[in-house]
């Protein structure tokens, strides 16, 4: 049996976080999908034109050629949490580091860990986003295989 798994995050505004990802982080939306007016009415939504724009009953973006899946948060506020983490793992340790120090220069990321050596002959470093989500890009050349 094989699978992929993708991120998939929950934000008040998704659409908005889309965006931010865009700008902060270079990443490309690949789809957006917003409710339609019969789902946002039985959710207690705006449903005129204009403000189901502005929701995302779907979307998706890339980062690093990676896809990360996203929607807003129908059951409530969305909490960040401490124990997932994103590793976005580069061959090229210049792309790691060109997008670690993009992501440290702005005051909407947090560095945790300044980008430097790391296991395997690599190298890493850790941000939490806006939204707290605490990436790790990393280069490992010499990781274990399975």
């Amino acid at each position: 049996m094989t699978a992929r798994i993708y991120p998939y995050l929950t934000f008040k505004n998704a659409k908005e976080a889309m965006d931010y990802y865009v700008q902060a982080f270079g990443a490309t939306i690949t789809y957006h999908q917003p409710f339609n007016q019969e789902q946002a009415e039985s959710l207690g939504m705006a449903t005129d034109d204009e403000s189901l724009q502005q929701t995302t009953l779907r979307g998706e973006f890339t980062i690093a050629g990676q896809k990360v899946i996203c929607a807003d948060a129908t059951m409530g506020t969305p909490q960040s949490s401490a124990r997932v983490s994103l590793m976005l793992n580069f061959a090229d340790t210049s792309a790691a580091r060109q997008l670690f120090d993009r992501l440290a220069e702005s005051a909407d990321q947090r560095v945790t860990v300044p980008f430097g050596s790391w296991m395997f002959d690599g190298q890493m470093g850790q941000v939490v986003d806006k939204y707290g989500i605490t990436w790790l890009i990393t280069t490992a050349a010499d990781a274990p295989q399975q």
